[in-house]
């Protein structure tokens, strides 16, 4: 009878169904940003950013993982601010401690802390100016980095020397004014007019003694977490990538070597040089040139094939190991390592001999550590179990063909009651970045995919086609492309664009009539500015929302002016203070999230929250309704509240 009634409780026991995804649980998705292997190859280091909405604030939890059991972590320190963060992650030679750049006491700046964890302590007290850094600040424009006070910039260590990056503020020369140059409108209104360059400086950390290697213009060398400089196997030597002259208007990146007092420049321009990557015998250097990884000889001389690359395939890093070189690769869709088979993506890699441990992760799953044996692939520690109770509806890979011909991937999201009936879509756009990915923001921004779906709509993650082309003509044909499908109700699609994408969906509402609501990230179109080089549109097929950083906003109220006076279409632009191009606070996260949910819904559904708080959000909506006109060329479709129905073509 005792066994019986246990099998009676677990039959009887109710199934919990998972629930519909959430805004919250897309803001507070917890990200793995960094992985760097010790030296002993039995233990890794993991950088976790959680998000949280309660306290608008983001933690950067340091953790260390058994690579044997890469279930098993254990936090070693944390870092939490609203624009605080820890990056650049590195171990002592001898595994015993973990050092990192964190703004632990107002700037950022190289702490060490034992690998048990324990209270920090900074390393070295830099020589270097304490600069303001990310955001829209000009100097150093890294638009996706909080804005912070930085003293050091990156760095990296062999045990007895740390090579670090410091800001070199170059001055100010404003005793004449600054002349508007047509491309410096947000200096003139950021006010931040010193050119900065990087310094290199070598610490010994055994006399203290600083020493000044060289300067560079803003470039690899200033990239939180990816220094892009390496110590050779003994230490003697010093690689970095850095631009390859002073001029800010360089983009080309060369692999460098410091060796003594004597700064070289071992690669001819031809090779474009991976993350310094070290033979163990330290005559070699990795690159890439002509659709091959190359080996480049320190020394100088002929290069060395290590791989040919297949078409559409580039190489993200090289690792020498003891059985040859292990690539991390990339394609349209994801990143995997060399001998590894897997659909899913495995980026953030990092590699110790015959041991890899990344990120996994793709584009129905968050990300996870993941431990690489042979061929296999083990799942790790896991920061996201929420997503084991939420309902998530999974993106197909897809391919569309324009009428040009051209070709782009990309993915559909279409729930299941849209393959009987035809459903409301929103299409997803920024460049090339609908990748085997979670919910990445540097793609959907702060267009929740999952949470459209959820509410019905058919989403389509686009990307442009590869054509290099600066203007939107062919990125615009794709779009269109994509809603022509029988699941796709084409009276009621809107268009979201983040970035360049905020371009390409501007641009669709003026020469498209397949749209009829948008909304735009962070970005605009010339053709909607008043005195631009660009022709003047003179229609727009319907509502816009604009959603921008502080530097987009400025220029985006003439958008928003022109269409509102102008054209007479609904429009609404809202500015978050302190951004930056992807929103790093939660609060601004979740907010415009929800904004642009409740403008999609409300344009093309007529549906509207209940939620009290949102009653003057209505409102104004509601008082746009009874005054808009929207060109004759626009496709005709009725808007309903619940106080009014009106159809808004004429």
């Amino acid at each position: 009878m005792k066994m019986f009634g246990v099998a009676l409780l677990v039959l009887t026991a109710p199934v919990v169904e998972p629930r519909a995804v959430e805004i919250t649980d897309v803001v507070q998705s917890r990200q793995i940003t960094e992985i760097r292997m010790a030296p002993d190859g039995e233990h890794a280091a993991v950088l976790v950013s959680e998000p949280s909405l309660a306290d608008n604030t983001v933690t950067s939890r340091l953790l260390v993982v058994d690579v044997g059991t890469p279930a098993r972590a254990r936090t070693v320190t944390t870092v939490k601010g609203v624009v605080e963060r820890m990056t650049n992650v590195r171990w002592s030679p001898d595994g015993g401690s973990l050092a990192f750049l964190a703004p632990l006491d107002g700037a950022d700046e190289v702490w060490t802390v034992s690998r048990w964890g324990g209270r920090p302590r900074k390393m070295f007290h830099s020589p270097a100016p304490a600069v303001r850094f990310g955001g829209v600040h000009q100097p150093f424009r890294s638009s996706n980095v909080p804005p912070h006070d930085a003293k050091v910039l990156a760095f990296e260590w062999n045990g007895t020397t740390v090579a670090f990056t410091a800001p070199k503020p170059m001055g100010t020369n404003t005793g004449d004014g600054v002349l508007h140059t047509g491309r410096n409108y947000l200096e003139l209104v950021a006010r931040e007019h010193d050119e900065v360059r990087n310094a290199l400086w070598f610490h010994d950390i055994a006399t203290g003694r600083f020493r000044h290697v060289a300067d560079s213009v803003q470039g690899p060398l200033a990239q939180p977490g990816k220094p892009k400089m390496a110590f050779s196997p003994d230490g003697s030597r010093l690689a970095f990538v850095a631009r390859g002259s002073q001029q800010p208007t360089d983009q080309t990146d060369r692999l460098h070597v410091v060796d003594g007092d004597r700064v070289s420049t071992v690669d001819t321009g031809a090779a474009r040089p991976l993350d310094p990557s070290w033979s163990p015998d330290g005559t070699e250097l990795a690159g890439v040139e002509g659709g091959q990884v190359v080996a480049i000889p320190v020394a100088g001389g002929p290069r060395r094939k290590i791989a040919d690359l297949p078409t559409g395939v580039a190489a993200t890093r090289a690792w020498f190991t003891g059985n040859g070189v292990t690539l991390g690769l990339r394609d349209d869709r994801h990143e995997w390592l060399t001998g590894v088979t897997t659909d899913d993506d495995l980026s953030t890699c990092d590699v110790h001999g015959g041991k890899a441990l990344c990120v996994r992760q793709n584009a129905s799953t968050p990300p996870r550590v993941a431990a690489v044996r042979g061929d296999r692939v083990v799942n790790g520690y896991d920061p996201n179990r929420w997503a084991d109770d939420v309902r998530i509806q999974t993106p197909v890979p897809a391919e569309w063909t324009s009428t040009s011909g051209l070709k782009a991937t990309g993915y559909r999201i279409v729930p299941p009651q849209c393959a009987r009936n035809p459903c409301p879509a929103v299409v997803i756009t920024h460049g090339y970045d609908a990748r085997n990915e979670f919910m990445a923001d540097r793609n959907e921004w702060s267009f929740p995919s999952q949470v459209y779906a959820a509410r019905g709509y058919v989403v389509l993650l686009v990307n442009e086609p590869r054509t290099g082309a600066a203007d939107t003509v062919e990125a615009r044909r794709m779009m269109e492309a994509a809603v022509r499908s029988d699941d796709v109700d084409p009276a009621r699609v809107a268009v979201l664009g983040y970035s360049r994408g905020a371009r390409v969906a501007d641009e669709l509402m003026v020469h498209s009539t397949a749209f009829q609501v948008a909304v735009a990230g962070d970005d605009g179109t010339a053709e909607l500015m008043p005195g631009s080089p660009a022709p003047l549109a003179q229609r727009f097929n319907g509502p816009l929302l604009q959603q921008m950083g502080p530097a987009a906003g400025v220029l985006t109220t003439r958008i928003d002016e022109y269409l509102r006076f102008g054209l007479k279409v609904p429009t609404e632009l809202v500015v978050f203070p302190d951004e930056t191009h992807v929103f790093h606070q939660p609060r601004h996260r979740a907010a415009a999230m929800r904004q642009n949910v409740d403008w999609v819904d409300y344009w093309l559904l007529g549906r509207r929250d209940p939620d009290p708080a949102k009653a003057a959000q209505y409102a104004r909506w509601d008082a746009m309704v009874r005054t808009a006109t929207v060109p004759q060329a626009s496709t005709s479709a009725t808007y309903s509240t619940t106080d009014t129905t009106v159809n808004i073509s004429e």
